[in-house]
């Protein structure tokens, strides 16, 4: 198989996570679900309570790159139904955030750490339900198969890179109550629709991409 130049592109842009880039990273200014908002909703942030990992992964397909997503659950008790990056939350045992990273993605989707080439990290993303979300960047094996896990995931889905590349297809949006608003990004494809933290953290990939 032909070696995606777009994929040798954006490893060319990222550290792999060694300890004193991790460090660099996870001490830099998260992104925030209440950066799009009002001043007075603004004030909502750093806030933050628990910790999560996500994996955005890569995927060479003939010549193209895709990006993995997931469908969560209907039955889950945090943002159901809702499109977004493989992972989850800290949890005591887990040895570092790459690891528990690593550990989600394999609970979730059946992919295995020796699957995974881990090639960089994202600046971290508050959301608005008070999670502070560590992105790592992945390139996955290309042969690999996913096996879903139902209680958690109810599809897997690939969106070309280029795609998301594209500037162009992610919009911003705006919800107001009286004068206050919040605001949120998206971007849609198909019948998908990626937004708020998925879509902020696809915004972080791509402004570090066109850097």
């Amino acid at each position: 198989m032909i070696k995606s130049s777009l994929l040798e592109a954006v490893k060319l842009r990222f550290n792999p996570p060694v300890l004193e880039e991790m460090k660099r990273v996870f001490l830099s200014e998260p992104s925030s679900d209440f950066d799009l908002s009002s001043r007075c909703v603004q004030r909502l942030k750093g806030q933050h309570k628990k910790v999560a990992i996500v994996f955005m992964l890569l995927r060479q397909k003939e010549r193209d790159v895709s990006v993995i997503f997931t469908k969560r659950a209907d039955n889950l008790s945090t943002h159901p139904g809702q499109i977004s990056f493989p992972g989850g939350s800290l949890e005591p045992n887990d040895k570092s955030m790459l690891k528990a990273g690593l550990r989600e993605v394999e609970e979730e989707i059946g992919l295995k750490e020796s699957q995974i080439e881990t090639i960089g990290m994202l600046r971290p993303h508050e959301t608005v339900s008070k999670y502070l979300i560590h992105p790592f960047i992945g390139i996955m094996e290309n042969t690999a198969e996913f096996k879903i896990n139902t209680d958690e995931v109810a599809e897997i889905f690939e969106v070309p890179l280029v795609f998301l590349l594209n500037r162009k297809n992610m919009k911003e949006h705006r919800i107001s109550t009286g004068k206050q608003y919040r605001g949120y990004f998206a971007i849609p494809y198909g019948s998908y629709y990626i937004w708020g933290a998925t879509a902020s953290i696809i915004r972080s990939f791509t402004e570090r991409y066109h850097r």
